[in-house]
């Protein structure tokens, strides 16, 4: 089958690619090492789509490059061969198997120029995949942070790609003709590596046009260096797709069944608060200190953006899911590990906790100081014991009021942040500002919450929980006292269910 066109995608069955390029044989033609290699790792779908550049030497008339390959997850049916330079003087002619073998194939060049061309050997793999992690050192004074981003590559797909730039797609991706696929049979629900070949097919047309896409934004957005971000919605009326693909700074040599941990980010003096907090949901009788730190672009001392790669800064892109580990360091420059946490990516803006553990430099007493019943609304009625009657009432309503207080005391050296959440038994209804909300005086049952002389933030969490936030000094003690009123209605049963009545 002849063909002349400036690339050509393989799309037979039967064919098989050449996997181990560098160690091709070549008829008439060298194939020097790779110029480069460009891996995107589509971890949901255990996909990678691998571009080759190299320069092939060629001479006037016919090029026969010959291509074998062994032991590996790359799919032969998948190349796509293009010619990049010089089009006008050299074409792809075919692709053949060369005589009597079903373990190579066969491209043959013609060529009116003598010299060197540049080409892109495009196809895809399984067995290649990422995972991400982060290791952050604060400061003595807990107010800085080193953060250090790692992606760690596991290549077994049987090849080893030199000189490799690694791009991390994030998100699952729901490729239209899955979707549209439905409408005929069950969702394919394997993997590239066990679909079938018209899945593959449709999955790689699908796959390459996104990373054209993926170029594109990149290229307009000058997010082609270092670590980089792309999002794409998929605005097709088959489905929806969000997600991100991360551009790792630099090229490395990725082995087979060699992991390979990369630096994606290096990123210092990046601002750390530590948070103290205590929740009813965990006792709500100690404190636990948590580190935090925002995925937002560092600032200099003027409160202006710093001028910094991509790599050594935050707010760039979010951060793909992972486990962030995080150390203390002494005055010493020993290091103290504090905790870690698996978090889901980080959007830009958002916030990064670690739980460091209970903290006994900061207390809580708390006790209850007033409690009062009110409105109450009960049925009277007569019932007949034997030759009297006993008076009997069925209570309906009442309002019953708590008044705590807390002391939260700090036996810190620096100024600390506290958040503390309760829970109420009751639709909560909150009282933060000046001026009570409108519902304040309903009758509806609910636990009605006075917090509106809390000195600092307050917050309604859901329908039975609620924070309120302090800022404390060195050595400072605080008391926040507050009150809950809990409107009871329909009680409990009604006992005179005869309806009886003593005549007058």
């Amino acid at each position: 089958m002849a063909m002349r066109s400036r690339y050509a995608p393989l799309t037979l069955v039967a064919l098989a690619f050449a996997v181990r390029l560098g160690l091709a044989d070549v008829d008439l033609v060298t194939v020097p090492s790779r110029e480069g290699t460009q891996l995107t790792i589509y971890n949901s779908e255990d996909i990678t789509m691998v571009r080759e550049h190299r320069l092939l030497t060629v001479k006037p008339g016919i090029n026969r490059i010959q291509f074998t390959w062994a032991n590996t997850l790359i799919d032969p049916t998948s190349i796509d061969f293009r010619i990049l330079d010089h089009q006008e003087q050299v074409d792809l002619i075919d692709t053949t198997f060369p005589a009597g073998r079903n373990d190579a194939l066969q491209w043959n060049i013609q060529s009116r120029m003598a010299g060197k061309i540049p080409v892109e050997i495009r196809y895809f793999t399984s067995g290649i995949t990422w995972s991400a992690s982060y290791e952050g050192i604060a400061n003595p004074q807990e107010t800085k942070l080193s953060l250090t981003g790692y992606v760690r590559v596991e290549n077994r797909s049987g090849e080893l790609y030199d000189n490799a730039q690694t791009r991390l797609v994030v998100g699952t991706i729901n490729l239209v003709e899955k979707i549209a696929d439905l409408a005929q049979r069950p969702a394919p629900e394997a993997k590239y590596a066990e679909a079938e070949d018209e899945v593959r097919e449709r999955m790689r047309r699908n796959l390459s046009e996104r990373a054209e896409e993926f170029d594109r934004l990149a290229r307009d957005s000058g997010l082609h260096k270092g670590l980089a971000v792309d999002k794409a919605k998929d605005v097709q009326k088959q489905g929806l797709s969000e997600y991100f693909l991360f551009t790792i700074e630099g090229r490395e040599e990725i082995k087979d069944r060699e992991p390979k941990r990369l630096v994606a980010m290096q990123a210092v003096d990046v601002p750390l608060e530590c948070l103290y907090k205590l929740t009813d949901r965990a006792g709500g009788e100690q404190f636990t200190k948590y580190y935090r730190f925002r995925n937002v672009k560092l600032l200099d001392e003027n409160g202006k953006e710093k001028e910094l790669s991509a790599m050594a800064n935050l707010g760039v892109s979010p951060l793909p899911d992972g486990t962030v580990r995080l150390f203390s360091r002494y005055d010493n420059q020993d290091l103290a590990y504090v905790g870690a946490t698996q978090t889901k990516y980080v959007p830009i803006g958002d916030r990064v906790e670690v739980n460091v553990g209970v903290d006994g430099d900061v207390t809580m007493a708390r006790r209850l100081k007033d409690q009062r019943i009110a409105n109450v609304v009960a049925r009277q009625y007569e019932r007949r014991l034997d030759d009297q009657f006993i008076q009997h009432f069925d209570l309906l309503d009442f309002d019953e009021t708590l008044t705590y207080e807390e002391e939260i005391t700090s036996g810190k050296s620096t100024e600390i942040k506290i958040e503390v959440e309760r829970h109420f038994d009751a639709n909560v209804v909150i009282w933060s500002e000046a001026t009570p909300p409108a519902d304040w005086d309903s009758s509806e049952p609910g636990a009605y919450v006075d917090l509106h002389q809390v000195p600092g933030r307050v917050e309604r969490v859901d329908q039975n929980h609620v924070k309120y936030f302090l800022d404390l000094s060195p050595g400072e003690k605080q008391t926040v006292t507050y009150e809950v009123t809990y409107k009871r209605r329909k009680i409990g049963p009604e006992l005179n269910v005869e309806r009886i009545r003593r005549p007058l």
